[in-house]
């Protein structure tokens, strides 16, 4: 197996108060809460590469904050606005779906979109499969990388991007990491609390969005695998993670 790899960054810098927290019960609160743990929240693996990347609750909190600052800055999704997020069980993902849930938005998450309204919004890490779709319609779109700490999307795959398309992997860093307009108190999901951490991914479901955020909620561990659930790999991350899977399927 690959050697593996880990990530930390600096937390995101919101005002946390002294003592235990109550359970999260909106996404403001929830990335709060995630910025006061310094243990991991998400582990990604990749099947092919057994490349392995952790991030600490306070690591994706840092992600979300500069996440919706760039959708804030760079783009014109407001709340009710219809978000497509065309992307794999990745870290990336699972960031970029809670800063679009804490914007108050819909998103379709690895899904077809399945909204009666056109999408606002489409961030995916296949941008030249949709320049030229009818689906993307009058959709912005934005593209992100499966990369690790690529500067643009066009330096970490080596295709060039139309100049209207937004690189996030190139904007998102230069993101503060304070929020300069406070959020709304978007309510989160309300799912079945019966969930054993840690919750191993490896596709999304119209359920597992949510479920993730009642794992963050609890303190619990997301682990996001790339790839088909077995061979070597799997088994490796398996015993790595002290975990089980129950298929969703």
């Amino acid at each position: 197996m690959a050697a593996v790899t880990a990530y930390t960054g600096p937390m995101a810098a919101l005002n946390l108060g002294s003592g235990p927290q109550p359970t999260p019960r909106s996404f403001p609160e929830l990335i709060e809460h995630l910025a006061s743990r310094p243990q991991p929240a998400v582990v990604y693996y990749h099947g092919s590469t057994a490349e392995r990347v952790e991030l600490s609750g306070r690591v994706l909190a840092n992600w979300t904050v500069k996440l919706v600052g760039l959708l804030r800055e760079e783009t014109e999704i407001t709340a009710g606005g219809v978000v497509v997020l065309d992307m794999p069980s990745h870290w990336k993902a699972a960031a970029l779906w809670l800063a679009c849930m804490a914007l108050d938005t819909e998103v379709h998450l690895g899904q077809p979109h399945t909204s009666r309204r056109e999408p606002d919004l489409v961030l995916t890490d296949q941008p030249l499969a949709w320049v030229n779709s009818d689906e993307l319609a009058d959709a912005e779109l934005a593209a992100v990388s499966g990369g690790m700490v690529d500067s643009s999307f066009t330096e970490a795959t080596g295709h060039q991007l139309p100049a209207w398309v937004l690189d996030v992997s190139a904007e998102v860093r230069q993101q503060p990491d304070q929020l300069l307009q406070p959020l709304e108190q978007v309510p989160l999901p309300v799912v079945d609390s019966s969930m054993e951490s840690p919750l191993v991914l490896t596709t999304w479901t119209p359920d597992t969005a949510a479920q993730m955020a009642a794992l963050w909620a609890e303190d619990g561990v997301v682990v996001l695998f790339h790839g088909p659930p077995h061979g070597q790999v799997w088994e490796q991350m398996l015993r790595n993670e002290a975990a089980t899977y129950r298929s969703s399927r």
